[in-house]
């Protein structure tokens, strides 16, 4: 069986790098022999690489494929299409011809112009030479429905025949593996087909004549493995081959084929095509041919079941996790362009809302190794990599290193910032001691820090944040602006609400003491305290500790079942599964506790985001609900990681959340029902005229 790979196809245009990367990415998804370790594919890329020459001579492009796929040791392998030779035989041939001692040769080639009547074997035959190689170009093999009709007439009981496996992979393993709800990657295994005995049927000894221009088909495999029939292989520039086998058409139209799958027998082993008896390239066929004399001479001797080789695959997937590439700072050229690659691979295979990316993520891979190749220091490597994972659209993305200050970072100015009307304002002070101080106030206008304008910091910032909508990056390049290497002091321009401009000089705090911890804070028992009030606001303006299923529950007046449904990407090479989505349900459970009747507001605004996004998706779903504020941050699923060379890490959204009737939320987020945003004024007011305009919503409301 050849099937069509689920990668992405060959773009006009792909140089020899872009289409190595294709190849390295399809068979990293799918290949049976990466379903573990012992592979290291990362290291067979950056063994390519140096193979390429220009960024279009063939000739060095398939000697790169042929060294980056040489450890899979893959029988299916082929690269580029060889112009075979068929079997020598008219199409309006005879099919059965008579050989000595009662020998039936039937010619099963492809492309013959046969009765379409079913062929019944003569009752004289003693034994069997069944020669199924092609005769024509394009010829399709013979359908199974045939072959399984001549073959139900030469077995006296069942065949089992082996089923199709192919692995599938869902992505990185979850940041928190003990409470993904998702699928991770294994094996999926098709029924396998029973062939049964016609009426009448004799089992009689049987050759089969394959070659490598066709499958060799699964029955002939079943019965070369119970010791009823053998196999005689004719081998030109190629092995014959068997299984599933994919194709991938990458740079000017070369094709590659490998291992898409596995076929498997009952006991788990994997089937390793074992001829026996292989041939050089002949194409006769007849009494006189070579193949029929090597058949005949088979024949002559006993035959015995045959052994399975082992498998060239576990017969189960094992976990492995990403290198963490501990002693690379600056990696070597081919090992920046495997980190471009592999982040590419990674997400176009498997981030579930690439379809929703405003640009092109083929084209982000194309401007990235362009760079990789000019890269001049450690933290310019990262900065290019945080560029590339920017144009996903994704609030989740992240990335850090050691050259980006990942692990030096670590102090900050403890405000929450805000734009408004073109300017970048204190929304809160979120340090105690700063708020005590009385340096900065909410409502003061951030003008400059360290000499440099924010209006510039915050577009060379901008440049390389990854959001889902354009407030959830400007509110994640402002947090990323009031972040500094400890030790070092911090100077402020800021404008007050008195007009003046003033300087402030401060010293960062370790972020980790902006707020107090959790178990300091004062626990209640919310819906006793509320219970007969006549409305509830939720400020949802931030992120939530894990109760949204709890308070939901409590909410669910409308008896909801499901709130949200979460899609994952599946790539397996089987030729139903592209674009394919794993989709499943969250649910809201009863509570046995009393149900808060009254009526429920939601305040929400950029800081709105993941868990806090699924809070709201809940409380939806549970009750009639009144959203106020300004749009969500869009971003919402299970962070998933991958590590690149360098020890860089990326994140990013491994499930895709949707409403649960099946609305968009990534990019898109909650939409307020009462849209309003903080002012100017309102802020040096101290107001907080979101909130207000909940109060006069439900005073209106109760009027």
């Amino acid at each position: 069986m050849v099937l069509v790979c689920a990668a992405a196809p060959a773009q006009a245009g792909d140089g020899n790098i872009v289409s190595l990367a294709r190849l390295w990415s399809a068979a990293r998804a799918t290949h049976p022999a990466l379903a573990d370790d012992r592979v290291d594919w990362d290291r067979a890329l950056v063994a390519a690489l140096p193979q390429l020459r220009d960024e279009y001579d063939e000739p060095s492009l398939r000697l790169a494929i042929a060294t980056l796929m040489a450890p899979l040791r893959d029988e299916a392998l082929r690269i580029g299409a060889e112009a075979p030779a068929y079997v020598r035989w008219p199409a309006d041939g005879v099919v059965l011809e008579w050989l000595p001692g009662d020998t039936a040769l039937l010619h099963l080639h492809p492309g013959m112009r046969a009765d379409s009547r079913p062929l019944l074997l003569p009752a004289g035959a003693r034994q069997v030479i069944l020669d199924l190689r092609p005769l024509r170009e394009f010829a399709r093999a013979p359908s199974s429905a045939m072959l399984h009709a001549v073959l139900a007439q030469l077995i006296a009981e069942p065949l089992l025949l082996p089923a199709e496996r192919y692995r599938f992979s869902t992505g990185p393993r979850p940041n928190n593996p003990g409470r993904w709800e998702g699928m991770t990657a294994g094996f999926m295994q098709l029924e396998a087909q029973r062939l049964q005995p016609a009426p009448g049927a004799r089992a009689l000894p049987m050759v089969f004549i394959v070659n490598d221009t066709q499958m060799v088909p699964h029955a002939v495999l079943a019965l070369q493995r119970t010791g009823r029939a053998r196999i005689v292989a004719e081998e030109g520039a190629w092995r014959s081959r068997a299984g599933p086998v994919q194709t991938l058409s990458i740079g000017d139209g070369l094709r590659v084929q490998f291992a898409s799958g596995q076929l498997a027998w009952p006991d788990g082993s994997a089937t390793v095509l074992a001829a026996d008896r292989t041939l050089r390239m002949d194409r006769a066929t007849g009494p006189a041919s070579t193949p029929v004399k090597a058949a005949l001479a088979l024949l002559a001797q006993p035959s015995t079941p045959l052994i399975s080789p082992p498998a060239s695959a576990p017969l189960y997937p094992v976990r492995h996790d990403d290198e963490p590439y501990r002693d690379m700072r600056l990696p070597e050229r081919e090992w920046r362009m495997l980190a471009a690659i592999k982040l590419w691979a990674t997400l176009d295979n498997y981030f579930p809302a690439k379809r929703l990316m405003s640009s092109s993520w083929d084209d982000a891979l194309q401007r990235c190794l362009y760079k990789m190749a000019h890269v001049q220091d450690a933290r310019e490597y990262g900065v290019i990599l945080q560029e590339m994972a920017s144009s996903l659209d994704d609030s989740h993305v992240g990335v850090g290193s050691r050259a980006l200050g990942g692990n030096s970072r670590t102090h900050g100015i403890g405000v929450v910032l805000a734009a408004i009307d073109e300017g970048i304002f204190v929304a809160n002070v979120t340090d105690p001691a700063l708020l005590r101080s009385g340096l900065l106030k909410v409502g003061d206008d951030i003008v400059q820090i360290d000499g440099e304008y924010v209006g510039a910091r915050l577009a060379r910032l901008r440049a390389a944040t990854a959001a889902s909508n354009e407030a959830g990056r400007w509110r994640k390049a402002m947090a990323e602006m009031l972040t500094f290497l400890p030790g070092a002091g911090v100077t402020l321009q800021v404008d007050g609400s008195d007009g003046k401009r003033r300087e402030v000089v401060l010293q960062p705090t370790p972020l980790d003491d902006a707020l107090a911890p959790r178990h300091a804070r004062p626990m209640i028992a919310m819906f006793d305290m509320i219970k007969g009030s006549r409305a509830l606001i939720l400020d949802m303006r931030g992120y939530p500790h894990g109760t949204g299923r709890a308070i939901a529950a409590r909410l669910n007046v409308n008896d909801a079942s499901v709130f949200a449904m979460h899609y994952q990407q599946l790539v397996t090479a089987h030729e139903t599964s592209y674009g394919v989505q794993l989709a499943y349900p969250d649910f809201l459970y009863p509570t046995l506790a009393p149900l808060y009747r009254g009526q429920v507001v939601m305040l929400i605004n950029e800081h709105t985001q993941s868990q806090a996004e699924h809070l709201a998706l809940a409380v939806e779903a549970a009750t009639p609900v009144t959203f106020i504020g300004t749009p969500s941050a869009g971003a919402d699923g299970e962070l998933r990681e991958v590590v690149l060379p360098g020890k860089v890490h990326v994140w990013y959204s491994g499930a895709e959340v949707r409403h649960a009737d099946g609305r968009q939320l990534q990019r898109v987020g909650v939409q307020p029902d009462i849209t309003v945003a903080p002012s100017v004024a309102g802020l040096r007011a101290g107001r907080d005229e979101v909130l207000e305009r909940a109060q006069a919503f439900l005073r209106q409301d109760q009027e």
